[in-house]
């Protein structure tokens, strides 16, 4: 098992909670997982990602977005100004590390992915990859359950807008995208995922999983997408295999 230990990164608006998993071999390249929008940092998938990624030489920190799971920070403006403020402080957390070489990448899921593009496009800084779980190309059911959803009324502040952009049409020709879906995912529609990979720069590549549904609860499928996302980066860093070889 290689090691992991919490942190609390820092921000005008209160600490951002994470983990960190890192490989035998520091310091590494670092992925940063993005959660849902109701999910959070302790989820089955990103902590299986985790010791995955990391046993293979990829560091890894997963978080929580402000509203989510342990996170106390104060969401302002909009959700997505929320979101991608967070992400932007846990990236310049990772500057700052000896454990980290420098190299990141993104993986995110459903929002998360939508976020990790934004990062990708329009942050400062260097994101070698990206890989989308689960990603929505336009955020319009989204926008509506602000408002009507009892559920999201509990979580986010009365008349808590969405932000912008509301869909990814304006997304320059990012590189190095990996987008992953299922068929039958029951919120986010799978041409969703065409409409990414016809966005997205080259190289990329696009993964249809026939039955898969929004947050791949079936092993077979969840296994398949870790495999090729793990892939996805390490084709991305040459040189690194397990343990950092």
């Amino acid at each position: 098992m290689t090691p992991s230990f919490p942190v609390s990164i820092p921000t005008p608006d209160g600490p951002i909670p994470a983990v960190v998993h890192l490989p035998e071999r520091v310091p590494a390249p670092v992925v940063v997982c993005c959660h849902g929008l109701l999910s959070y940092k302790d989820s089955s998938k990103f902590v299986a990602i985790g010791e995955q990624f990391s046993r293979a030489g990829i560091g890894v920190v997963r978080f929580d977005f402000s509203g989510c799971g342990e996170s106390r920070v104060v969401q302002r403006e909009s959700l997505l100004f929320s979101r991608v403020r967070d992400l932007r402080f846990v990236l310049d957390y990772l500057q700052h590390q000896a454990w980290a070489n420098g190299a990141t990448g993104l993986l995110g899921s459903s929002l998360g992915g939508y976020l990790a593009l934004l990062a990708a496009a329009s942050s400062p800084h260097r994101i070698q990859a990206v890989v989308c779980w689960a990603t929505p190309f336009d955020l319009s059911r989204i926008k509506l359950a602000l408002s009507e959803s009892e559920e999201l009324k509990q979580i986010f502040p009365p008349g808590f807008p969405l932000g912008s952009p509301e869909n990814l049409r304006g997304l320059p020709p990012i590189p190095r995208v990996l987008v992953i879906h299922g068929q039958e995912d029951e919120t986010v529609a799978w041409p969703e995922a065409e409409a990414i990979y016809r966005q997205v720069g080259e190289p990329k590549r696009l993964l249809l999983m026939r039955t898969a549904d929004h947050r791949l609860l079936d092993p077979h499928w969840r296994a398949m997408a870790m495999k090729l996302s793990l892939e996805w980066f390490q084709e991305c860093w040459p040189g690194v295999g397990v343990n950092g070889q």
